[in-house]
């Protein structure tokens, strides 16, 4: 057995959003190409650990065929007793190095792969061998996502992670090494008198360090391996394997793909919009880049007609004096029929809305583009997978009903998302909810909700995307 330091300290992986691929259609689709449906896609996800992450895909589309691999068989080992336990048919699990992970996989297997929190974590002949793995794998259609630690932030990661490697010493015993960094941490993040502005970042990076998990400050920052990247150095490593690079998947990053409104076309269009990509990274002392690769050439006009058949969904909320509210951010929507349709766009969140009944104008097309860069609004490629109304024989997630059976009280949603539920009621009521019983057989049972609420605690679970079609 080959033991790793994900064996020796769990890494507390879950699911990443911006990894959907339901997102990765999106911003192909923008782009005019024409990507697999997640409905029915092939999906690959790279050292995923127990692979959560992929397992709420397989969960929200049955029809997806999902594999998942990771170095660290204590990792893949909770990932298929999820699986089991779960009885999720569509999800293959293995123990796999990334270098030789080319022979289990055939060449275009996949529609869409991820490499999350891979990139720039490993040795540089296991970085070199995810992008060639990601050309292998990826089909003509498919979109790969590959997330890394970015410059020019990452050289502020590295002036932390080197103090922190000092602070630490010989100290081996994983408690005892993150002790010692949160003592370090803590004490840093004081501010001194005369301190200069490279100081004041490096104080700011460790108060945001120590919001960390243990075992991601464990693995993220004391890791044996720490190698932040270039976008231009990503971007020139996907062109060496025949991979072309499409955009970003982070917020206000997802047009980085796209030359900008009104400009002309330049000669060498890739080249532009990575080389802009790049300053902005330098301007604004970029720490992290979700960066989307795809085998086609993109057209990288932006173009708002593209998002007229898409779907749209929100959580953004309309206040008394009209403005809408996003957690601290407030936004004006100024044209008041788009402003009526994302209010009721918002009430029936998280199911989704057709854009062509919201509208068909150009102009507002474009706003609601740019709503989407900015994260106030979702765009999706179908409507939602999960129903907005029990059944007549209601039916919880089957990954819900699979990490209840386990004794999560962190459950994975049907819309890609995360919840804890840790009332008794409402986690017999789920764990009753399993496709055999009409609501009021359910109501029969002793759930500790009373009879009469049963309906209403089984439509407030569609609200939460935690019921199956």
């Amino acid at each position: 057995m080959t033991t790793t330091p994900y064996d020796r300290v769990a890494y507390p992986t879950t699911v990443f959003a911006q990894t959907n691929p339901e997102r990765l259609a999106v911003l192909a689709h923008l782009a005019g190409l024409h990507p697999v449906p997640p409905q029915e896609a092939r999906i690959l996800e790279i050292g995923g650990g127990t692979c959560v992450n992929l397992l709420a895909m397989a969960a929200m589309w049955p029809g997806c065929d999902a594999y998942g691999f990771d170095l660290s068989e204590t990792a893949i080992a909770r990932g298929q007793e999820i699986v089991d336990a779960s009885g999720l048919t569509n999800v293959t699990l293995a123990v796999e190095d990334i270098c030789e992970a080319h022979h289990r996989y055939p060449a275009g297997a996949f529609d869409y792969v991820i490499a999350h929190g891979v990139y720039a974590w490993v040795p540089d002949h296991v970085r070199e061998a995810t992008m060639r793995l990601a050309s292998h794998v990826l089909s003509d259609r498919g979109v790969a996502f590959i997330s890394y630690n970015a410059m020019p932030g990452g050289h502020v990661r590295m002036i932390m992670r080197e103090m922190l490697l000092d602070a630490i010493g010989e100290i081996d015993d994983p408690d005892q090494r993150i002790a010692a960094v949160r003592d370090f941490l803590e004490d840093y993040a004081r501010a001194r008198d005369g301190d200069e502005p490279l100081a004041t970042t490096l104080r700011q990076q460790t108060g945001n360090m120590l919001q960390r998990p243990d075992a991601v400050l464990f693995h993220d920052e004391l890791g044996p391996c720490f190698n932040p990247q270039r976008l231009l150095d990503v971007a020139a490593e996907a062109h060496a394997n025949g991979l072309i690079f499409l955009t970003d998947a982070g917020r206000n990053r997802q047009l980085d793909g796209f030359v900008a409104d009104g400009a002309d076309m330049p000669d060498d269009p890739e080249g532009e919009v990575l080389l802009a990509a790049s300053r902005d990274d330098y301007a604004a002392l970029r720490y992290f880049r979700q960066s989307l690769f795809v085998k086609q050439v993109p057209d990288r006009r932006i173009d708002a007609m593209r998002i007229a058949n898409l779907w749209l969904s929100t959580k953004i909320k309309r206040q008394d004096d009209g403005t809408f509210v996003l957690g601290d951010d407030v936004i004006t929507i100024n044209d008041d029929g788009l402003a009526d349709a994302l209010t009721r766009a918002a009430a029936a969140y998280p199911q989704r809305v057709p854009i062509n009944t919201i509208t068909s104008d150009p102009k507002l097309l474009r706003v609601i583009l740019q709503l989407y860069t900015e994260w106030y609004v979702a765009l999706h490629p179908a409507p939602a997978p999960f129903p907005s109304a029990p059944a007549e024989k209601p039916c919880s997630g089957a990954l819900v009903r699979g990490m209840l059976k386990l004794g999560d009280t962190t459950l994975c949603t049907l819309d890609h998302g995360v919840i804890k539920i840790e009332q008794s009621e409402l986690r017999s009521l789920l764990m009753a909810a399993d496709g055999t019983r009409t609501v009021d057989e359910i109501g029969a049972l002793n759930t500790g909700i009373p009879p009469e609420d049963t309906l209403a605690a089984l439509t407030a679970c569609c609200g939460k995307a935690l019921m199956q079609a």
